[in-house]
C-alpha cells in the first residue's frame, strides 16, 4: 500500500496550529533536525523515514506514539493511551489492541447495565404513580378492582 506523506504532513501541520507551536518549539520537542521536520512537515523528499522518527514527532505533538505512522500507513490512529501495533505484522501490539478494546466494551455494557437497572426502576415507580393516580380519579367510593 502507498504511503501517504501528504497526510502525515497535514496532521503535523494541523496539530501546530492546534498547540500553538512553531517549527523551533517542535524540533526541541521531538529532538529531531530542522532538515527532517521540514521535510516531514512540508512534504518534501521521497526519503524513508524509521518509524522512531514519526514517533518521536507524534509525541512532541502531544498525539499517541504510532499516531503518525498509523496515519502513514492508511490506518485508524489510536486513541490517546490506547495500545497500537507497531505494523502490520505485530501480532502481540494487535493482541494488545483487542484486550484493550473488549476490556473497553465491558466497561461500557456495565454502564449499560446499570442504566437499564435504574429505567427499570422509573418504569416500576412511574405504574406506582399512575395507578394512585387512577384510584384517585374513581373517588373513595369507586369498588375496588
Amino acid at each position: 500500500m502507498e504511503e501517504d506523506w501528504a497526510a502525515v504532513a497535514a496532521v503535523v501541520n494541523e496539530k501546530m496550529v492546534a498547540l500553538g507551536l512553531n517549527q523551533q518549539e517542535l524540533i526541541r520537542r521531538s529532538q529531531l533536525s530542522k532538515g527532517t521536520i521540514r521535510e516531514i512537515q512540508y512534504n518534501l523528499g521521497d526519503r524513508k523515514r524509521s518509524p522512531l522518527t514519526l514517533e518521536a514527532l507524534s509525541t512532541a505533538l502531544e498525539l499517541h506514539p504510532q499516531h503518525l505512522v498509523a496515519v502513514l500507513e492508511h490506518r485508524s490512529p489510536p486513541r490517546a493511551g490506547e495500545p497500537a501495533a507497531k505494523s502490520a505484522d505485530d501480532l502481540p501490539g494487535y493482541l494488545e489492541l483487542i484486550v484493550h478494546l473488549l476490556r473497553d466494551i465491558n466497561g461500557k455494557i456495565d454502564v449499560i447495565d446499570v442504566h437499564t437497572s435504574r429505567i427499570e426502576q422509573l418504569e416500576k415507580d412511574v405504574r406506582v404513580v399512575l395507578e394512585h393516580f387512577r384510584q384517585q380519579a374513581k373517588g373513595p367510593d369507586s369498588p375496588a378492582e
